[in-house]
């Protein structure tokens, strides 16, 4: 269960201040004011209120907060506590989110958001984890730590509010993940322990869903193939593909625009990533548990075409400039909506310095989104976003999607862009599995026809190049471009000329020695929906990611690092 805790203060601020939380435990009152209940102030279970001294005395920052709203979701038991300080109407304050289990007083969720802490700064990897596991020991202490697995962040994300004059602040956070451990081996599922850390190292976020273990049937390793014959299964000639890469980095840091060491390569990489049964070694989708088909970007070309690029350029001086490109880019009046721009932050700050960002938005629920390089004003990537309540069913084929798409690449890729190999990649939601209650699955996802996603790999010699790629998206509904994202035109293309390479089968040996495979489960989640019972999988050691290769000219396997541990 999730709430929007911005509209849960937004609510809060039409009722009476609550009282303020006391300061020391035991103090902090057990119900709102008597005499004051009303469907959004809802008197605090005593379990609740235990919990919530405990967790007060670890994060004080909460004692500063006044309850604004407590109020009961009937179908999950669950019992929410809105806190906010005493900002006026139109500023921008601070304000907490909290959410219990109603029987059992467990937390199962913060939000916490202080306006002094405001910043677009994100910890370290390591300062992240590091506090992540202080507060994870405290609140649970040793014994109860022990039923998660090792840390792993992969995530960070930052989060804007606006003031009555538009004016912006923003928080910025890590996401630190802790995996259930069961039969000592770690548990996949986007429903279990997270915890987010702001750049400070202060815990700002918590979510816990635990499992409900009783009368289910946990799969042991009892009857499961070998790590090595499982390997044998997925690593095969026909596995593997191959591709240029021009600039590949020596390392990965979570900086792309600040690669240095990069070399031009032509690799053999692995098309077999995910979770395999333990036993049949089928491709297990996390939602539904069931198997499901290998991601399309990693099948062979589903054409390959050849074109004669006309190397027309997007460029836009100015925000007014930009709008007029866009609009006739994606065929969108700005003038008829009515469309106001939006000053967000860029989803990350990596290399920003270089690059321009536009964003526009109505009360229709229509979003525009563009960037560009900001000492030319090229206009590289564009995106228009719908909501679910503007969706039409699909009017379009696919041949005619990819009509559109092509002859839009043709117009603005460079002159190196004359071979393509061209991948149709799907998003469509997997359909749900038998234990899923489809009432409860979200309209959108029932409703809204999948777009056409197209990807343009420019080749050399008949062979992808990796980081010569440009994506259109077509809408199902209209036959309109929705999104795109063009690769900087160049004017030549230069690369090792590809003979005397080794055989797929020598890749092969080479992955084989070099491949780890380990155990996992992994809990089915579709849509905040939890599947009945864990899976028993193997996937590949999070050493080995998808950015290693072979060298198709040594046939030696290659390591890139990944170092996330650099503050953006």
């Amino acid at each position: 269960m999730k709430r929007s805790l911005t509209a849960l203060l937004l609510t809060a601020t039409l009722l009476p201040t609550g009282t303020v939380l006391a300061a020391e435990q035991g103090n902090t009152p057990t119900a709102i004011e008597q005499g004051t209940a009303t469907p959004e102030r809802v008197p605090i279970p005593p379990a609740v209120q235990k919990t919530m001294d405990k967790l007060f005395v670890l994060q004080p920052a909460f004692k500063q907060l006044h309850i604004q709203a407590s109020s009961i979701d009937g179908t999950s038991k669950i019992f929410c506590i809105a806190l906010a300080d005493d900002s006026k109407e139109g500023e921008i304050g601070s304000s907490a989110y909290l959410t219990f289990d109603m029987k059992t007083g467990e937390l199962r969720s913060f939000e916490i958001k202080i306006k002094e802490w405001a910043s677009k700064k994100k910890p370290s990897t390591i300062l992240a984890k590091e506090k992540a596991e202080q507060f994870l020991v405290s609140w649970l202490g040793a014994e109860g730590r022990k039923q998660f697995g090792e840390s792993t962040s992969n995530g960070s994300s930052l989060s804007t509010m606006y003031d009555k004059d538009q004016n912006p602040t923003t928080w910025a956070e890590r996401q630190v993940e802790f995996p259930l451990v069961l039969n000592n081996i770690p548990v996949y599922s986007r429903e279990f322990l997270r915890i987010e850390v702001d750049g400070a190292g202060r815990i700002v976020k918590f979510e816990y869903n635990p499992p409900n273990l009783k009368n289910i049937a946990v799969p042991t390793t009892a009857h499961i193939r070998s790590a090595e014959d499982m390997k044998k299964q997925l690593i095969t000639a026909d596995s593997l593909y191959l591709q240029y890469m021009e600039k590949q980095p020596e390392k990965y840091d979570g900086r792309p625009n600040e690669m240095k060491e990069t070399k031009q390569v032509l690799q053999y990489h692995l098309r077999n990533y995910g979770f395999f049964d333990a036993q049949t070694g089928k491709l297990i989708s996390v939602m539904t548990g069931e198997e499901s088909k290998p991601a399309s970007f990693f099948s062979d070309p589903w054409k390959v075409v050849q074109i004669h690029p006309q190397g027309h350029k997007l460029v836009a001086r100015s925000e007014k400039e930009a709008a007029e490109v866009i609009s006739k880019a994606l065929d969108v009046d700005f003038s008829q909506m009515q469309l106001q721009k939006r000053d967000d932050p860029p989803v990350s700050g990596e290399g920003q310095d270089s690059y321009v960002n536009y964003s526009w938005t109505n009360d229709k629920g229509i979003n525009i989104s563009a960037s560009g390089e900001k000492a030319s004003g090229w206009i590289t990537y564009a995106a228009l976003d719908i909501s679910s309540e503007n969706s039409h069913p699909a009017t379009v084929s696919k041949e005619e999607a990819f009509t559109t798409a092509l002859a839009f690449i043709e117009k603005y890729a460079g002159p190196t862009a004359k071979e393509l190999a061209v991948q149709h990649v799907t998003f469509e939601p997997e359909q749900p599995p038998a234990w899923v209650d489809k009432e409860k699955v979200p309209i959108h996802v029932k409703d809204k026809q999948p777009d056409y996603h197209f990807m343009f790999l420019e080749c050399y010699e008949g062979i992808p190049v990796r980081d010569r790629l440009h994506t259109v998206t077509v809408d199902s509904a209209t036959g309109k471009i929705s999104h795109f994202s063009l690769d900087p035109q160049k004017e030549a293309l230069s690369l090792p000329v590809p003979q005397g390479i080794v055989s797929k089968e020598k890749a092969v040996e080479s992955f084989l020695q070099n491949k780890k495979l380990k155990l996992q489960y992994i809990w089915p989640s579709y849509f905040e929906q939890q599947g009945p019972a864990p899976i028993l999988t193997y996937t590949w050691e999070d050493s080995e990611n998808a950015a290693d290769y072979v060298d198709a000219f040594t046939g030696n396997y290659v390591k890139i690092p990944i170092e996330w541990n650099d503050e953006e």
